[in-house]
Formats: C-alpha cells, structure tokens, sequence
C-alpha cells in the first residue's frame, strides 16, 4: 500500500446534490413531481432499496431543466446523507430515460478521470473502510445525517490509477455476473408465471381449502438459550418478503436441534411454500432448502400438488383476493380464508404436464439466487481486502476467475 496516497474528497470529486439547483422556495415552486410517467425519474434512496422495483417518482421536463446541477447518469455513485439509512451508497443503473437526483443525498462525480476511477469511488465508499469514514462524519440521532462540507472534508486512500481500474475489474466482474443472475432469473420467473396463467386460467376452479392443508408454524420461547443460534434454518415473515426472487435459501435467524424437535417449529422440506398470514400479508416465497417458520405464516407440503404448482397456485391466489378486496380481507389470513382462495381444478394429467414445464424455468431461479450469493460473499470477502491493500488484484484475480 506504500503507493497509495491520502486525498480530500474535495480534490478529487465534485460533490453536489439536489439543494444545490436553489433555495427550497424555488424548489417548491419549479419542480413539480408525480407518480404518473414523467421527462425524467427523480432517483431516491428508496428506489435502490427496492430494487427499483416499486412506485419511481418522475419529474417533467421543466423541472428537469430547473435541476441541472444534480442531473445523473448510469454508474453515478450515490451516497445518502439524511435518514436512518444516511451513509448508504449505490450506483444509479441505467433506466432507460433521463434522471436527477432527489432530496436526502448526494452525488460524487470525479474530477479528473485521469485520478480517480468512478467505480473505484464506489467500491471505496461501500467497503469497510469507506462507510466507516462515512459513519465518523454522520451526526444527530433523531435524524441522523452529514453536509457537503463534511464529505468534501473527508480523507480517502487512493492507489494510482492503474491500480484503481485493476480492483474495480475485478469487483466489478463479480456485479456483472450477479447482474446477469438476476437477469435470468427475473426472466425464468416472468416465463414460469405466463405459462401457468395461460394453462389455469380457462380452468374451472375450486376451494383451495378442498385440495390443500395448510400448517402453522411455530416460535420456540426466546427465553430458552439453548433453542437459537444453532444451525437449522428458522424462516420469519422478514425472511419470506425479503427472499430473492421469492426464494428461501437462508434465513436471519437459526434455531437449535432441540428446538426442531421439543417445539412447534418443525422443518418443511425444500420445495414447500410459505404464505405470511400477519403484518406484511399475502407474501409468497418457495423453500430452496429445508427451513422451519414462525407462526405468522402458513407453510403448504408438496405432495399430490407438486412443488411448482404448489407454489404458483398460492401467488395467483392470493394476489387475486388482494386485487378483488382491495386489501380488506387480507389485514389477516386464517385458516377460513383458504375456503374463499381459489384453486384451479386440474383434470386427468394436466397438473403433472404443467409442472414438467414450470420446473425447469424455477431450478434456474434457484441456481442463479444460491449462485448469486457465493458471488456477494466472493465479493464482499475481496472488497476490504483489496481497499486496504492487504491483497493483491493478481491473487484477487485468481479467486474471480474460479468464482465466474
């Protein structure tokens, strides 16, 4: 690490953010947001944390003329600076229309290419070292948050140039495979879901209380140390909204042997469902492994109905009853509620022919989502190792090479 050397992030970026266009009067008055499809999506922390996935917000083209000091593009490094989250860096992806940054964060653009890689800037930022350096300049614990001032104050490490763009190849090689992962796997699963509503939808249908039976998981008592932190997968509503491509490979939480086997948290195996009955309701993800559930959800055996079917039959279900309710009946699933969801009412073999077809699209997600998270724990391993110079990129290399 003896050649790399110490900066200010106001040497070597240009920070800027979204107050920077004017004062909040002039704000309020020229920049007119929406839901509704707009010039220009209007980036916010929110976004990254959904996967860009959920409600973006837009700006027309007006508002986006008034804030060009924070207009963005892909691989912009973003770093939050207000909010519970304030520290969090991501990179804008390229979503296909114009964009510029909202409120709550900053956007760091370097000054000179020839010193600083932009997606080294990034990998420094989210590495250890970074969001501790980011962490030291955060203040307030209501809100927490830091100004300009500060980041442009803050003391980064750089190595030359070359090096820079070696590391961030190497990191960066490690996102673009999980990037092509979560590609196919989006694909597979928009496939799989066309092709079970094309097959189900001229069915006939019946109470799915008729064809399946529904168990409650269980909690084992918190008060009984020997009962967590063991190695027996144990799924919470958490873990089901939050799966990958609504896929269970790993849970927050672990519980004992005894636990499986002195409590009502007894392990369903891979290829089960689990549907959340309170809080968040009406969330749907498949078992990749064996796992255990509290009692919050509802977990459903493959059986006469096979992993596949099983597991479209209850999304489509549920999200039926959701769209026909508004959300009403769905505050909480009992176990009355699956006498109103509908299952569809296969006939001689056509359950076993749909799930022939269904099954490969969903082994795929499977190996992209257990790929994906070798992949970030590859990565997550390099990035302090490499951001301290601790590590060589050829040796890194090698570990990538074996990796992708």
């Amino acid at each position: 690490m003896s050649q790399w050397k110490t900066y200010s992030m106001r040497d070597v970026t240009n920070i800027t953010d979204f107050v920077a266009n004017g004062s909040f009067e002039s704000l309020r008055v020229n920049v007119n947001t929406s839901t509704e499809l707009g010039f220009a999506i209007l980036v916010r922390l929110v976004d990254h944390n959904s996967g860009w996935k959920g409600q973006l917000s837009y700006v027309d083209e007006a508002s986006y003329t008034f804030l060009k000091k924070s207009r963005l593009e892909p691989g912009d490094v973003v770093v939050s600076n207000v909010g519970a989250n304030a520290g969090t860096v991501f990179r804008v992806p390229n979503l296909g229309m114009p964009v510029t940054l909202g409120p709550n964060s900053v956007v760091c653009h370097p000054l000179d290419p020839s010193v600083l890689d932009r997606r080294f800037l990034y990998y420094m930022l989210v590495s250890p070292l970074g969001q501790s350096l980011l962490g030291g300049i955060i203040s307030g614990s209501a809100q927490p948050k830091f100004n300009k001032t500060s980041l442009r104050q803050l003391q980064i490490p750089l190595p030359p140039l070359e090096e820079q763009q070696a590391i961030a190849e190497v990191l960066g090689a490690l996102d673009d495979k999980i990037a092509a992962n979560t590609k196919l796997a989006a694909t597979a699963h928009e496939l799989a879901a066309l092709i079970y509503e094309q097959a189900t939808s001229p069915m006939s249908i019946v109470p799915m209380s008729s064809v399946l039976s529904p168990v409650l998981g269980g909690t084992p008592p918190r008060s009984r140390e020997d009962f967590w932190g063991g190695d027996r997968l144990w799924a919470s509503a958490k873990d089901i909204t939050g799966a990958d491509f609504y896929t269970v490979v790993d849970t927050d939480e672990k519980i004992s042997q005894s636990a499986v086997e002195k409590t009502k948290a007894k392990p369903l195996p891979a290829g089960s469902v689990i549907l959340t009955a309170r809080g968040t309701v009406g969330a749907v993800a498949r078992l990749a492994v064996p796992a255990s559930f509290n009692q919050s959800c509802y977990g459903f055996v493959p059986g006469t109905v096979p992993a596949g079917v099983l597991y479209f039959s209850i999304v489509n279900a549920t999200k039926r009853a959701k769209a026909i309710a508004h959300g009403s009946v769905f505050d909480t699933i009992t176990m009355k509620t699956f006498d109103h969801l509908e299952f569809p009412d296969f006939r001689g073999g056509a359950m076993s022919k749909m799930e022939s077809k269904i099954t490969p699209f969903l082994d795929a997600i499977t190996g992209a989502v257990l790929e994906n998270r070798c992949l970030a724990a590859t990565r997550d391993a390099l990035l302090p190792q490499l951001m301290s110079g601790k590590l060589r990129v050829k040796d890194a290399e090698a570990l990538v090479s074996a990796a992708v």
